[in-house]
C-alpha cells in the first residue's frame, strides 16, 4: 500500500509552481521568437510590395490593399 501512495501522491505545491513557472518563461521565449519572426516577414512584404509596384519608368503604380482591420495600405 506504502507503495501505490508514493506513485500516486500528488507533488507538493511549491514543486508545481516551479514547474508552471518553467514553463510560462519556455512559452514566452517562444513567442518573443515568433514576434520576430513575424515582425521580419511584415518588414519583407512591405519591401516586396514596393518593388513590385515600381512600374518600368520609374513611377509608382498605386496599389491599395484593404486590410482585415478595416485599414487600407496604399503602396
Amino acid at each position: 500500500m506504502n507503495l501505490f501512495m508514493a506513485i500516486f501522491k500528488p507533488p507538493p505545491a511549491d514543486i508545481i509552481v516551479s514547474e508552471q513557472l518553467y514553463e510560462a518563461q519556455r512559452k514566452l521565449v517562444d513567442h518573443e521568437a515568433a514576434a520576430e519572426h513575424h515582425a521580419a516577414l511584415a518588414e519583407m512584404y512591405r519591401r516586396r510590395i514596393e518593388r513590385l509596384t515600381v512600374r518600368d519608368d520609374g513611377e509608382r503604380a498605386t496599389v491599395a490593399i484593404e486590410l482585415k482591420t478595416g485599414r487600407r495600405l496604399l503602396a
